[in-house]
C-alpha cells in the first residue's frame, strides 16, 4: 500500500482557466460563430493535453457577459475530461462590471477554487469587442484587491474595429497581455494557443517563484511564429502595482494559506 506521503506527490493541483467572454450584441454573427468555433477547438485541444498532464488537474469555468453576466456551469468549473461546449448566443449590452463582479465573487477557496489537492493559481482569459455599458471601474477596482485574479496569469482579447484597448488592458492588467486582432481566424487560432500555452507553463511554474503572466505566453505565440509582433500595442493605462506584503505573503502564490 502507499505511503502517505508518496500519495501526496502524486497529487495533481486544481489548475482552474476561467473564460471571460462579451456575448454583447456588436458579436452577432461572425464572430460568435468564430467564437465558439475556437472555443470547441480549444476545448479539445485542452482535453487531450488534460489526460497527459501529470502535474495539474486542469478545470475550466466560463462566463459570459452581456445584459448581466452568467456561468455556463452554475455549479462550478468541471474537469477538462468531462467539459462539453455549448455554443454560446449573442444579444444585449456589455456588462464589463457586472462580470468582473461575477468573477470576484467566485475567485476563492470558498468558492469555485475550493480543491482538497491545492490549487494553482488561474488563468483568466477576457474578451471583448468593444466598450464597457456599464461603470465597470468600480468592480475592477474591487477585484483588484482579490490576491488570487491580482496574481492569476491574465490574456486579453480585443476584437473587432474598435474594442476598447484601455479597458481591455487594465483587466488584464499589461497592454503586452493583450491581443489586439480584427482577423477572426488568427483570434481562433490564438486563444487555442493562448489557453494550451498557459496551461503548459502555470502547471510546471511551481518549482520557481516567478509568476506566469500574459505577456510571456504571448511572447511566446510571438517567438514561434504563432502570432506577429503588430497584435500587440503599448497602450498606456493605470494599473497599481501589487505591495510588497502581497508579493511577499507566500513564497509559492498557491500555498498562501492565509488566502480564502
Amino acid at each position: 500500500m502507499p505511503k502517505i506521503d508518496e500519495l501526496e506527490a502524486t497529487a495533481r493541483r486544481a489548475l482552474h482557466i476561467f473564460y471571460v467572454l462579451d456575448t454583447s450584441g456588436s458579436m452577432t454573427g461572425t464572430p460568435v460563430a468564430t467564437l465558439n468555433r475556437a472555443m470547441e477547438e480549444t476545448v479539445e485541444v485542452l482535453r487531450k493535453q488534460a489526460k497527459s498532464n501529470a502535474d495539474a488537474e486542469l478545470k475550466i469555468a466560463v462566463l459570459e457577459f452581456n445584459t448581466g453576466a452568467r456561468w455556463i456551469q452554475p455549479n462550478g468549473p468541471e474537469n477538462m475530461e468531462d467539459f462539453i461546449w455549448e455554443d454560446l448566443s449573442a444579444g444585449g449590452l456589455t456588462d464589463v462590471g457586472a462580470a468582473l463582479s461575477e468573477l470576484d465573487s467566485k475567485l476563492s477557496r470558498k468558492a469555485f477554487l475550493n480543491s482538497m489537492t491545492g490549487a494553482y493559481l488561474p488563468i483568466i482569459i477576457f474578451m471583448s469587442d468593444g466598450y464597457a455599458t456599464d461603470n465597470y471601474q468600480k468592480a475592477l477596482d474591487e477585484i483588484r484587491q482579490n490576491k488570487w485574479f491580482a496574481r492569476s496569469t491574465k490574456i486579453g482579447f480585443a476584437l473587432g474595429e474598435n474594442p476598447d484597448m484601455k479597458m481591455i488592458s487594465e483587466v488584464v492588467g499589461n497592454s503586452e497581455a493583450v491581443v489586439r486582432t480584427q482577423d477572426l481566424d488568427l483570434f481562433a487560432r490564438l486563444i487555442k494557443f493562448a489557453s494550451v500555452t498557459a496551461s503548459m507553463m502555470c502547471s510546471t511554474s511551481r518549482t520557481s517563484n516567478q509568476d506566469v503572466t500574459g505577456a510571456d505566453i504571448l511572447k511566446e505565440a510571438i517567438d514561434q511564429g504563432s502570432a506577429p509582433e503588430s497584435i500587440v500595442e503599448n497602450v498606456p493605462v493605470d494599473v497599481p502595482e501589487s505591495s510588497a506584503d502581497e508579493k511577499d505573503s507566500a513564497s509559492d502564490g498557491w500555498d498562501a494559506d492565509d488566502w480564502e
